[in-house]
């Protein structure tokens, strides 16, 4: 009965392997194969899982329980299960059934690019290498909970989803969930926050709460879209409570909001606030508020054409803003501006220049007649969008602003807009600024460097009649070197001045071989044989 036991044990070793090497990850279900009473192994039940290929994998750095210390795990996201283990080749992988999971950032600033993947069993809190590989587990994470296509080369496309962008924080005074409408726990208030919308939620309700987001294009709205003779217009977008201190009903001019409970509304374009009672008394219409010039509104922004750009369906975004954040810029001070920029302005004009570049943003924005562009960072993310819109040519129907993040603001100074802004507070009255600026143009120029070739001068003291082969050996050993050199780094290199330094110092070395040889051939045809030579070389 042992040998029996054993040699099914081998059998299900060896199956593993060959699993293995076929990358097939193998599930173990502790306790469902064992010895019974009669002696005998029973079946195990659903031991080998054979799924579809792999959504997203990769190192990531998984926190332990044990001094809170972290630690190196190798990750696979197939269907709606996550799979981890030590390193790629483990045959063992523990898994987490993402059927009922919401992911949060861990914190407001971020700065170790780290998320949690809350289910309601257990939480996963997790750390990526950048800011970029982070949003794309999120990205990953959250399109396989609505069994939707993950490409990580495509534009990221959560914004426009509806669901929430969540970020784990703390709040100064009482909060509650806007799902179970019950109190965060703790002193501080600790939960989650949508980075855009700022619902906010227990860490156990965010699954449950519903995709309903700040809007981001017409098909977003939905339902309550308000359709007249003149068109189509853009209706309010109503959020329940956590309403700050001040708040005063735009109706009755009354205090507005309660510590106690959730209650009265805020809209999320235009800022209005309203008592539960006035709320009907309000237009139906949303002007948008004090950014009105800057925002593209939803109903503007109806499809994505072929090439990937926006098609705007309405004048009344005639120069739309562009924002573009370097979330790393002042100490990682961009990842707070660039979630404030996402709350007043719409979250499909504002992008961060570490996820994708500057590329993205503009080439949506590339149909616009006219459209301004916010760059906030330091002077080398300014170079950086600059040469992009060179690339595209889109420099004479845009105009650039700086919000200085960075350290290195020359550039940020001699426009007007100072050294260094630190509070994200001052936003709405710097886009109030940015619509009343004015324009000046500005120079650009490259400066290229490049070598010079060699001046070859020959050796007063060689004579001409013994000596003309060694010297113009040295020349083509040293003209071969040169272009070799100079070759491999117009091959190899992705500098644009180095390519063209490069080329242009091998024309002038060749011109200056051809010119050499065609001395050296005129001075050996008396000898016919040292002129069949010369002309091989």
């Amino acid at each position: 009965m042992g040998a029996a036991f054993s040699g099914k044990i081998t059998d299900l070793v060896g199956t593993s392997r060959f699993l293995q090497k076929q990358n097939i990850i193998i599930r173990v279900m502790r306790g469902v194969s064992a010895l019974s009473k009669q002696g005998f192994c029973e079946e195990p039940r659903e031991n080998l899982l054979v799924e579809e290929k792999s959504v997203k994998e990769g190192i990531l750095l998984k926190q332990t329980s044990s001094f809170q210390r972290w630690k190196r795990r190798y990750f696979k996201l197939r269907g709606r299960t996550l799979y981890y283990a030590k390193d790629c080749k483990s045959l063992i992988f523990d898994e987490v059934d993402l059927s009922d999971a919401s992911v949060a950032e861990t914190s407001t600033k971020n700065i170790n690019n780290s998320f949690t993947v809350i289910t309601p069993f257990r939480k996963l809190m997790l750390c990526a290498e950048s800011r970029k590989e982070m949003e794309d587990w999120i990205t990953a994470l959250k399109s396989v909970q609505k069994w939707e296509t993950y490409e990580a080369s495509q534009f990221n496309m959560e914004h426009f989803s509806g669901m929430h962008n969540w970020y784990a924080c703390s709040h100064a005074r009482p909060t509650f969930c806007n799902v179970c409408r019950e109190a965060l726990p703790g002193v501080t208030s600790h939960g989650l926050s949508c980075e855009v919308c700022k619902f906010k939620a227990h860490k156990r309700c965010a699954v449950r709460s519903t995709n309903n987001c700040k809007w981001t294009t017409l098909a977003s709205i939905g339902n309550e879209i308000i359709e007249d003779e003149d068109g189509v217009s853009m209706p309010h977008q109503w959020l329940e409570g956590n309403l700050p201190v001040s708040a005063k009903c735009v109706v009755c001019d009354k205090n507005c909001g309660s510590v106690r409970r959730l209650q009265d509304w805020r809209c999320l374009w235009c800022k209005a606030i309203v008592h539960n009672s006035c709320k009907e008394q309000m237009g139906k219409v949303c002007p948008l508020g004090q950014c009105r010039v800057s925002i593209i509104p939803p109903t503007a922004l109806n499809s994505i054409d072929s090439d990937g750009f926006w098609k705007a369906t309405s004048g009344s975004c005639a120069s739309p803003l562009l924002v573009l954040v370097n979330s790393k810029s002042g100490d990682n001070q961009g990842v707070k501006f660039l979630r404030k920029f996402k709350q007043l302005l719409n979250p499909a004009q504002v992008f961060d220049l570490m996820n994708g570049g500057p590329e993205l943003g503009l080439r949506l924005f590339q149909k616009f007649v006219t459209f301004r562009i916010l760059v906030c960072g330091g002077d080398g993310s300014v170079g950086w969008v600059l040469s992009e819109l060179d690339k595209l040519n889109l420099h004479k129907q845009c105009q650039l602003g700086v919000l200085p993040l960075g350290t290195g603001n020359d550039l940020a100074r001699v426009l007007g807009w100072g050294g260094l802004c630190d509070d994200d507070a001052q936003l709405l009255q710097i886009l109030e600024k940015l619509e009343r600026a004015t324009t000046k143009m500005l120079d650009r120029w490259s400066v290229m460097t490049y070598e010079l070739p060699p001046t070859n001068k020959q050796s007063p003291t060689v004579k001409e009649d013994n000596s003309h082969d060694s010297p113009l050996q040295v020349h083509i050993t040293q003209y071969a070197d040169s272009v070799a050199c100079h070759l491999a780094k117009i091959l190899d290199s992705d500098k644009h001045s180095d390519v063209i330094s490069s080329a242009k110092f091998l024309c002038g070395t060749v011109n200056d071989f051809v010119a050499e040889v065609g001395k050296a051939y005129e001075r050996a045809t008396e000898n016919k044989e040292e002129a069949d030579a010369m002309a091989k070389k």
